[in-house]
């Protein structure tokens, strides 16, 4: 019922409403009279709780957990503290470098200002200079004006006569186009004469160039036949040199042949003796086979007689032989076989070259027979041409005169009337000259005009343009200046915001400071009013009387449980919120008075 009726009244207590931005001066005052007032209304209670023993064996083992609860806490609000004066720093660099911007931006307003005014000056000098530039060009112009009037009137005058001079000049060509004319007309009839002489002069040239080209062709027959000529003679004695030589040849052919068969016929009795030789070896083969034949009859017999041959060796001796006399008797034939076919083959090839030589002589002598008779009827058909050409050149000499004299003489007269034209030419080139001449001039004067013309127009634009281009500089200035405005008011809004932030986190700091002490010193008293709960427990344990036990054990339950929402309420104090709008120094005041209820109610 107690503890129901303390929690009540923990409740009922009344709280004071404190400003939002509270001084901490007062605030601290209120604290520090508030934590008198409980320190004084915790006294009386030292009685009751001496009376019950039991207080020390429930409160002895939660002081360490309180303390060390307490100093979480504090080194909680120290980190926060650290972190809020980090921030201060922060802000205060913030403000520094607002202020060195708003300074910078200070002076950059006050240099466009500069800028502006030195723009402003110069627009006002500008445009001094350009009333002064169009009075004096005004004044320009009108000189320019009478300038190119007079000049306009000289040049009139001018004209005149030019167009006079002109019309001479055009009655004078017309003259000349005349003369011309008549000049053409005999060139005409000229070149027509020339035309007509040409033609008879270029049919003669051709007719010359003809019997030129056969003349040369003549001339060239000739020296081809005299060529020919002289190839045939160099032919016909080439034909007796071949012929001279076939001969030989053909002596040489036939010493040839003879030497052949006197060879044949040594070789045949050659021939003749080896086979007589061969015949007598033959003959003494078989001789000598008879003996040999005998000589083993008789060998058998006396073997027959007696025991051993004693004629052996000698029977070997003379197989022997007429086994060689065998072997030089086929190779002896076999030779003879071989010299029979070779003279007979050379004798076969000399028959042959000896009549492959005469068919070849006899051919060639026709030949070159026939050739001689040829050569001899183109000689004498050129000898007959070239006496033909010779009669026909006089006449062809003379043609070539009379058509020489007669080119000279058109030569000459083409001559004086390409004279008579390059005079007329030159007298109108020389016209035509003049009137280029004045018509130049004309152009010129004219060009003139149109340049003064153009220079007139150009300054006007280029006076407009500079007008121009100054009101746009200093409207460039004006907007540069309304921008650095801009900027600065900028620049001081941000500068206005982080003040205030900073004045805020200061007034923050300074309060978390302030209930920082202040909850130290509480602290403190509470240890000591903690230290005299204990003594005045270990004194009461051995005073209370066992009968009211459970009475002191309510109480000091209800005791507890206020301490500990006392505990946890010093703990779960309102230094979180440190940073929003709400003061702390309004929580605390109230937190305290909640306390001093507490321990009113407990000491009941």
């Amino acid at each position: 019922m107690q503890t129901s009726k303390a929690r009540n009244g923990s409740s009922e207590v009344p709280h004071k409403t404190s400003p939002n931005t509270p001084k901490s001066s007062r605030g601290s005052k209120k604290i520090a009279t508030e934590s008198d007032s409980v320190t004084s209304k915790l006294t009386p209670g030292k009685s009751s709780a001496e009376k019950s023993p039991k207080i020390t064996e429930r409160r002895s083992p939660k002081s360490p957990n309180f303390e060390k609860k307490r100093l979480v806490r504090l080194s909680d609000l120290e980190h926060q503290v650290t972190q809020l004066q980090d921030e201060l720093k922060k802000t205060k660099d913030q403000l520094n470098s607002s202020e060195s911007l708003k300074k910078k931006v200070q002076l950059e307003s006050e240099e466009a200002k500069k800028q502006l005014k030195g723009m402003e000056e110069k627009l006002e000098e500008t445009e001094c200079k350009l009333v002064e530039f169009s009075a004096a060009e005004d004044d320009r112009i009108q000189q320019l004006h009478q300038i190119s009037q007079e000049r306009d009137k000289a040049w009139q005058s001018e004209l005149e006569a030019l167009q006079e001079q002109r019309s001479n000049d055009s009655a004078a060509l017309g003259s000349a186009m005349n003369e011309i004319q008549m000049l053409k007309q005999q060139l005409d009839m000229v070149l027509k004469s020339e035309t007509s002489h040409v033609e008879d002069f270029e049919s003669e040239q051709t007719e010359l160039v003809a019997l030129k080209e056969d003349m040369e062709t003549t001339l060239s027959t000739v020296e081809n036949l005299k060529v020919q000529i002289n190839e045939k003679e160099m032919a016909e004695k080439e034909a007796e040199l071949t012929a001279s030589e076939t001969q030989k040849q053909l002596e040489m052919a036939n010493a040839t042949i003879e030497s052949l068969r006197s060879e044949g016929c040594n070789l045949q009795e050659y021939l003749n003796s080896a086979t007589s030789k061969l015949e007598e070896s033959r003959v003494r083969i078989n001789a000598l086979e008879e003996m040999v034949k005998e000589l083993q009859t008789s060998v058998e017999d006396d073997e027959t007689e007696r025991g051993k041959p004693p004629f052996e060796v000698e029977s070997v001796a003379s197989q022997s032989e007429l086994e060689q006399l065998r072997a030089a008797l086929e190779a002896a034939e076999a030779k003879l076989q071989e010299e029979q076919i070779q003279t007979t083959m050379k004798i076969q090839s000399a028959f042959e070259m000896a009549e492959h030589v005469k068919v070849d002589a006899g051919l060639r002598e026709l030949e070159l027979e026939s050739t001689l008779e040829k050569t001899k009827a183109e000689a004498l058909e050129l000898k007959a041409r070239l006496l033909s050409i010779e009669t026909e050149l006089p006449g062809i000499s003379q043609i070539n005169k009379e058509l020489k004299d007669e080119m000279d003489e058109a030569k000459a007269s083409q001559f004086e009337s390409e004279m008579r034209l390059i005079k007329a030419t030159t007298d109108v080139t020389e016209l035509k000259a003049n009137i280029l001449d004045k018509e130049t001039q004309l152009q010129s004067i004219m060009e003139e005009n149109e340049q003064l013309k153009s220079e007139l127009s150009k300054r006007d634009s280029q006076h407009q343009k500079n007008y121009a281009a100054a009101i746009s500089d200093a409207e460039k200035a004006k907007a540069a200046e309304q921008e650095a405005l801009m900027r600065l008011e900028v620049v001081n809004g941000e500068a206005e915001k982080i003040s205030k932030k900073a004045a805020k986190v200061s007034e923050q700091l300074e309060a978390a400071q302030a209930v920082k002490s202040e909850m130290e010193v509480e602290l403190r008293r509470l240890r000591v009013q903690s230290d005299q709960w204990r003594k005045a427990a270990e004194a009461a344990a051995a005073v209370l009387t066992p009968g009211n036990n459970g009475r002191i054990v309510e109480r000091t339950g209800s005791l507890d449980s206020d301490y500990n929402s006392l505990s946890g309420k010093l703990i779960s104090s309102p230094f979180s919120d440190e940073l929003d709008d709400e003061s702390p120094k309004r929580k605390n005041g109230n937190m305290l008075r909640k306390i001093g209820g507490l321990w009113k109610k407990g000491s009941k």
